[in-house]
């Protein structure tokens, strides 16, 4: 499998790398860096420190997308899949949704969602009277 090298930089001490849970992953998880607990009310969005702060390489992308196992209960990345390009700078923050009835517990360091990066592929446009 092909590897792309990502600097990272922890902006804060309790924040966690991110991680592939297995072998084949095409994401690796990536967790809040928040120090208490918080309570993600019924429908409400709210935005997640990750304390990390990403170079991503000229020509590749990364992009945040849901975490299944946190789908399951009820908790979405609100704009996923999040398109982060080369030229971001800055702390990657998580923009959470509960989708549920209820109010749901987000723990400090606990993996919310996934990472995935990719190539970029640009296009070229070509206008056409009738491009069918």
């Amino acid at each position: 499998m092909e590897q792309v090298a990502v600097k990272v930089k922890k902006l804060v001490p309790w924040a966690q790398l991110p991680e592939y849970e297995t072998k084949r992953a095409a994401g690796c998880d990536i967790g809040v860096a928040t120090q208490e607990e918080v309570v993600l009310y019924p429908n409400e969005v709210r935005v997640f420190p990750t304390g990390l702060a990403f170079k991503i390489p000229e020509g590749y992308e990364a992009q945040i997308r849901s975490r299944s196992g946190m789908t399951k209960k009820g908790i979405v990345i609100a704009n996923a899949p999040a398109t982060l390009d080369c030229d971001h700078v800055g702390e990657i923050s998580l923009l959470l949704l509960n989708v549920t009835e209820k109010p749901m517990r987000i723990v400090p360091g606990q993996k919310v969602a996934q990472i995935v990066f990719a190539p970029v592929v640009k296009a070229a446009f070509a206008l056409e009277d009738n491009p069918a």
